[in-house]
């Protein structure tokens, strides 16, 4: 008899819930709450890169870098501007390539930048994913 009565007062008892519950609902809404926080630092490295390739091509556009500069000349120029705008990492990281190009008529300077993204959080990601980005900066 006692162990029937014993039976239905744990079957009632509501001592321990919260701490399941919360349990159960924690880990999820921690996992939301980081992939929220990567993803806007992921959003803001992307924004930082399209600055970076912005400031570049003003430089070519206001002729800071020149129109007919040799393609090695205008890419170090190129280069060292982007560098040196972008803050949303390391700069040393930025793989920057630059190339002409011609469309009905009209000469571009083509800029692309590359930046190795890596998550802050070990164990989410092994290898880092590429955020990347091109400007065609008319030139002629």
């Amino acid at each position: 008899m006692n162990l029937q009565r014993g039976i239905r007062f744990l079957g009632r008892s509501q001592s321990g819930a919260a701490a399941v519950e919360f349990a159960l609902v924690c880990l999820p809404l921690l996992l939301l709450m980081l992939g929220i926080v990567e993803f806007g630092r992921a959003f803001y490295v992307r924004n930082d890169l399209s600055y970076a390739a912005d400031f570049a091509a003003r430089k070519v556009l206001i002729g800071q870098v020149a129109r007919d500069a040799p393609a090695g000349e205008a890419q170090q120029k190129l280069e060292s501007a982007v560098r040196e705008s972008f803050q949303g990492g390391d700069p040393a990281l930025l793989q920057i390539v630059t190339g002409k190009e011609t469309v009905d008529g009209i000469d571009f300077r083509v800029l692309s930048i590359r930046y190795p993204f890596t998550f802050v959080l070990p164990g989410l990601s092994q290898s880092p994913f590429h955020l990347q980005l091109s400007r065609r900066i008319p030139i002629g």
